[in-house]
Protein backbone atom coordinates (compact mmCIF):
# COMPACT_ATOMS: atom_id res chain seq x y z
CA UNK A 1 0.00 0.00 0.00
CA UNK A 2 1.15 3.58 -0.61
CA UNK A 3 0.42 6.44 1.35
CA UNK A 4 0.74 10.11 0.24
CA UNK A 5 1.67 12.69 2.53
CA UNK A 6 1.50 16.11 0.25
CA UNK A 7 -0.53 18.76 1.66
CA UNK A 8 -3.64 18.24 0.76
CA UNK A 9 -3.64 14.99 2.36
CA UNK A 10 -5.16 14.34 5.96
CA UNK A 11 -1.43 14.12 7.49
CA UNK A 12 0.91 15.69 5.87
CA UNK A 13 4.82 16.07 6.20
CA UNK A 14 4.92 18.80 3.08
CA UNK A 15 5.65 15.90 0.45
CA UNK A 16 6.78 12.62 0.33
CA UNK A 17 4.56 9.29 1.53
CA UNK A 18 5.09 6.10 2.98
CA UNK A 19 5.05 2.07 2.00
CA UNK A 20 3.45 -0.20 3.74
CA UNK A 21 4.52 -3.43 3.18
CA UNK A 22 3.10 -7.22 2.28
CA UNK A 23 5.90 -8.91 3.45
CA UNK A 24 9.30 -8.99 4.82
CA UNK A 25 10.66 -9.46 1.36
CA UNK A 26 9.21 -6.44 0.01
CA UNK A 27 9.93 -4.22 2.38
CA UNK A 28 13.49 -4.92 1.44
CA UNK A 29 13.38 -4.33 -1.59
CA UNK A 30 11.14 -0.97 -0.91
CA UNK A 31 13.92 -0.15 2.12
CA UNK A 32 16.82 -0.76 -1.02
CA UNK A 33 15.48 1.30 -3.64
CA UNK A 34 14.73 4.07 -1.87
CA UNK A 35 18.38 4.90 -2.10
CA UNK A 36 19.94 3.95 -5.08
CA UNK A 37 19.25 -0.06 -4.67
CA UNK A 38 21.60 -0.03 -1.98
CA UNK A 39 21.50 -3.23 -0.26
CA UNK A 40 22.68 -2.24 3.17
CA UNK A 41 20.70 0.24 5.71
CA UNK A 42 22.33 3.57 6.39
CA UNK A 43 23.68 2.85 9.78
CA UNK A 44 25.19 -0.17 8.26
CA UNK A 45 26.65 1.83 5.23
CA UNK A 46 27.92 4.54 7.80
CA UNK A 47 30.13 1.37 9.42
CA UNK A 48 31.54 0.05 6.53
CA UNK A 49 34.31 0.80 3.73
CA UNK A 50 32.44 -0.37 0.84
CA UNK A 51 28.20 -1.13 -0.18
CA UNK A 52 26.26 -2.99 -2.48
CA UNK A 53 23.93 -1.62 -5.31
CA UNK A 54 21.83 -4.38 -5.61
CA UNK A 55 19.68 -3.16 -8.22
CA UNK A 56 18.07 -0.07 -9.56
CA UNK A 57 16.91 2.45 -7.20
CA UNK A 58 15.82 6.26 -6.41
CA UNK A 59 16.54 8.63 -3.82
CA UNK A 60 13.24 8.67 -2.50
CA UNK A 61 14.00 9.21 1.12
CA UNK A 62 11.52 11.22 3.31
CA UNK A 63 13.99 14.31 5.21
CA UNK A 64 14.03 14.32 8.66
CA UNK A 65 12.60 17.79 8.57
CA UNK A 66 9.95 17.00 6.68
CA UNK A 67 9.07 13.84 9.35
CA UNK A 68 9.43 16.04 11.85
CA UNK A 69 6.31 17.58 10.24
CA UNK A 70 4.37 14.62 9.83
CA UNK A 71 5.05 13.38 13.98
CA UNK A 72 3.56 16.56 14.76
CA UNK A 73 0.65 16.11 12.73
CA UNK A 74 0.11 12.73 13.86
CA UNK A 75 -0.24 13.94 17.35
CA UNK A 76 -3.18 16.05 16.79
CA UNK A 77 -4.88 13.74 13.96
CA UNK A 78 -7.77 12.90 15.54
CA UNK A 79 -8.91 16.84 16.07
CA UNK A 80 -7.94 17.08 12.10
CA UNK A 81 -10.35 14.03 11.08
CA UNK A 82 -13.07 16.00 13.32
CA UNK A 83 -12.80 18.95 11.61
CA UNK A 84 -12.70 17.31 8.23
CA UNK A 85 -15.63 15.34 9.03
CA UNK A 86 -17.53 18.26 10.20
CA UNK A 87 -16.71 20.22 6.86
CA UNK A 88 -17.57 17.40 4.24
CA UNK A 89 -21.11 17.08 6.08
CA UNK A 90 -21.58 20.70 6.05
CA UNK A 91 -20.43 20.64 2.44
CA UNK A 92 -23.02 18.56 2.43
CA UNK A 93 -25.94 19.88 3.64
CA UNK A 94 -25.30 23.51 2.00
CA UNK A 95 -25.03 21.27 -1.26
CA UNK A 96 -28.50 19.39 -0.73
CA UNK A 97 -30.31 22.61 -1.97
CA UNK A 98 -28.22 22.81 -5.09
CA UNK A 99 -30.04 20.44 -7.70
CA UNK A 100 -27.16 21.42 -10.28
CA UNK A 101 -24.27 20.01 -8.02
CA UNK A 102 -24.25 16.56 -6.98
CA UNK A 103 -21.54 15.64 -3.94
CA UNK A 104 -19.52 12.56 -4.39
CA UNK A 105 -20.37 10.72 -1.26
CA UNK A 106 -18.04 9.53 0.79
CA UNK A 107 -18.62 7.43 3.82
CA UNK A 108 -17.47 9.41 6.43
CA UNK A 109 -18.21 7.46 9.19
CA UNK A 110 -15.61 4.94 8.25
CA UNK A 111 -12.79 7.45 6.72
CA UNK A 112 -11.47 11.01 6.91
CA UNK A 113 -12.16 13.03 3.95
CA UNK A 114 -9.88 14.38 2.35
CA UNK A 115 -11.13 16.12 -0.32
CA UNK A 116 -14.97 17.56 -1.21
CA UNK A 117 -15.50 16.18 -4.96
CA UNK A 118 -19.40 17.20 -6.89
CA UNK A 119 -20.73 16.23 -10.09
CA UNK A 120 -21.80 19.08 -12.16
CA UNK A 121 -22.59 19.36 -16.18
CA UNK A 122 -20.02 18.59 -18.13
CA UNK A 123 -20.93 21.17 -20.71
CA UNK A 124 -20.91 23.55 -17.66
CA UNK A 125 -17.84 22.56 -15.69
CA UNK A 126 -15.15 23.98 -17.38
CA UNK A 127 -16.67 27.66 -17.31
CA UNK A 128 -17.85 27.02 -13.30
CA UNK A 129 -14.36 26.42 -12.73
CA UNK A 130 -13.13 29.45 -14.34
CA UNK A 131 -15.94 31.83 -12.87
CA UNK A 132 -14.83 30.53 -9.59
CA UNK A 133 -11.29 30.99 -9.96
CA UNK A 134 -11.82 34.44 -11.33
CA UNK A 135 -13.67 34.90 -7.60
CA UNK A 136 -10.76 33.83 -5.66
CA UNK A 137 -12.06 30.12 -4.91
CA UNK A 138 -9.40 27.18 -4.70
CA UNK A 139 -11.80 24.90 -6.93
CA UNK A 140 -9.85 22.27 -9.23
CA UNK A 141 -10.60 19.20 -11.17
CA UNK A 142 -9.43 15.34 -9.34
CA UNK A 143 -8.74 13.56 -11.21
CA UNK A 144 -8.55 13.14 -14.95
CA UNK A 145 -9.32 9.21 -15.73
CA UNK A 146 -6.54 7.27 -15.79
CA UNK A 147 -7.03 5.85 -19.15
CA UNK A 148 -6.48 9.34 -20.74
CA UNK A 149 -3.30 9.67 -18.89
CA UNK A 150 -0.37 8.49 -21.52
CA UNK A 151 1.26 6.22 -18.92
CA UNK A 152 -1.90 4.14 -19.17
CA UNK A 153 -2.35 3.82 -23.07
CA UNK A 154 -1.31 0.16 -23.29
CA UNK A 155 -4.13 -0.30 -21.51
CA UNK A 156 -6.82 1.74 -23.27
CA UNK A 157 -10.57 0.34 -23.85
CA UNK A 158 -13.66 1.93 -24.03
CA UNK A 159 -14.89 3.48 -20.90
CA UNK A 160 -17.46 5.71 -21.46
CA UNK A 161 -19.10 6.26 -17.75
CA UNK A 162 -15.72 7.24 -17.04
CA UNK A 163 -15.27 9.58 -19.39
CA UNK A 164 -18.46 10.85 -18.43
CA UNK A 165 -17.74 11.53 -15.25
CA UNK A 166 -14.12 12.36 -15.69
CA UNK A 167 -15.92 15.81 -17.33
CA UNK A 168 -17.88 16.39 -14.69
CA UNK A 169 -16.16 16.30 -11.32
CA UNK A 170 -15.18 19.32 -9.68
CA UNK A 171 -13.08 19.49 -6.30
CA UNK A 172 -14.55 22.38 -4.18
CA UNK A 173 -12.16 24.45 -1.53
CA UNK A 174 -11.53 21.57 1.63
CA UNK A 175 -8.96 22.15 4.19
CA UNK A 176 -9.18 21.30 8.52
CA UNK A 177 -8.49 25.13 8.80
CA UNK A 178 -11.92 26.47 7.08
CA UNK A 179 -14.96 27.54 9.21
CA UNK A 180 -18.39 26.23 8.18
CA UNK A 181 -18.53 30.11 6.82
CA UNK A 182 -15.76 29.39 3.98
CA UNK A 183 -18.08 26.33 3.15
CA UNK A 184 -21.40 28.15 2.95
CA UNK A 185 -18.83 30.89 0.75
CA UNK A 186 -17.69 28.33 -1.73
CA UNK A 187 -21.42 26.50 -2.30
CA UNK A 188 -23.04 30.24 -2.80
CA UNK A 189 -19.87 30.79 -5.45
CA UNK A 190 -20.30 27.40 -6.89
CA UNK A 191 -24.59 28.26 -6.95
CA UNK A 192 -23.62 31.49 -8.75
CA UNK A 193 -21.48 30.40 -10.85
CA UNK A 194 -24.02 27.37 -12.29
CA UNK A 195 -26.68 29.73 -12.41
CA UNK A 196 -24.50 32.10 -15.05
CA UNK A 197 -23.43 29.34 -16.89
CA UNK A 198 -27.06 27.98 -17.71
Amino acid sequence: MLLSFDPIKNLTTGQGGAIVPRSPEEARRARSMRLFGVAQSREEHASITSYAVEGPGLRCELSQINAVFGLVQLEHFSTVAAKRTHLWRTYRDALSELDAAALIDVDVDRSVPFNCVVRVSAAQRDTVLEVMRGQGSGVGVHYPPNRSQPAFATWHHPVPVTDEIGQQMLSLPFHPAMSDDAVHYAVAALSQALRSTS
